[in-house]
């Protein structure tokens, strides 16, 4: 762990996530960026020559933003402020890629309603997209305990590359891990298949995971079973994989990862699944 994203629009929720960023990043000795992101109207990237001045107004009042948030900071850690004039997730994508990120941090505050249906909570739109491992924070806490985490999927191959982040990730914060089979009337296993899958899924692992425990929760659907999971186990963060579904696919068929991203008060961890 080298270098950590953490995007801020400033809010109560962002500098949050900044606190636990920062926290991570002395125990692992690694540098933060953080990340403002501008997405200017239209007319001030079509119209150049009139747009300047409104242009240098949002980046000299970001400038003076972040100048009030390391004022406020008592840390030693390197933080390195940086702005981008696009949407979010491009330009997460952007400073993962130049930066060579290791994992991005996300205050959130969700999205529900119509507001989700068309639209989606810009950690949401993060998660689909970003090639790293994102973690969503929705509560303000400025220090997070991850002693367990909550691993859901149906433990097919697809997440095996994923799930080795996981379990880096987990090393990281000297967590346990639940990896968990949610079974539900329309995907219905028996109690005998779920384990041999969770069975043949772990001896693909070698022996790098050494603290867990298998589960297999009933219940109508794999994302209330997984925050019913949650509840009653007292978990501290949510490992989910999501898909990268964009537009209309993603309108109709949804994304467990996502609605999690949204709904959920514990914190989540998503690593994009691999194409």
């Amino acid at each position: 762990m080298k270098n950590i994203l953490v995007t801020t629009d400033f809010s109560e929720k962002s500098i949050a996530s900044l606190h636990v960023a920062i926290g991570l990043a002395k125990q692992h000795k690694a540098k933060i960026y953080l990340l403002h992101a501008i997405e200017l109207p239209v007319r001030l990237m079509t119209n150049s020559q009139a747009s300047v001045p409104e242009t240098l107004y949002f980046l000299r009042l970001t400038k003076q933003r972040f100048e009030e948030l390391h004022k406020e900071l008592d840390t030693d850690v390197e933080i390195i402020d940086l702005v981008e004039t696009s949407s979010l997730p491009d330009a997460v994508n952007e400073v993962v890629e130049k930066h060579k990120i290791d994992l991005v941090f996300m205050g959130s505050n969700g999205a529900s309603g119509a507001k989700e249906l068309f639209i989606g909570s810009n950690a949401e739109k993060v998660v689909r997209s970003a090639a790293v491992p994102v973690l969503v924070i929705k509560n303000p806490h400025e220090k997070l305990k991850i002693k367990q985490m909550m691993f859901g999927c149906d433990f097919s191959k697809r997440f095996l590359k994923p799930f080795e982040k996981a379990v880096k990730l987990a090393k990281l914060f000297n967590a346990k891990i639940d990896l968990v089979y949610v079974n539900t009337p329309y995907q219905f296993l028996t109690t005998a298949e779920i384990n041999k899958r969770m069975h043949e899924f772990l001896k693909e692992q070698k022996g790098s995971l050494k603290k867990f425990e298998t589960h297999v929760y009933n219940d109508i659907r794999v994302e209330t079973g997984i925050l019913n999971f949650v509840k009653e186990h007292k978990v501290d963060l949510i490992c989910m994989f999501p898909n990268g579904r964009k537009g209309i696919a993603h309108f109709f068929n949804g994304s467990i990862s996502s609605d999690l991203v949204n709904h959920s008060d514990t914190p989540v961890l998503t690593i994009k699944l691999e194409k």
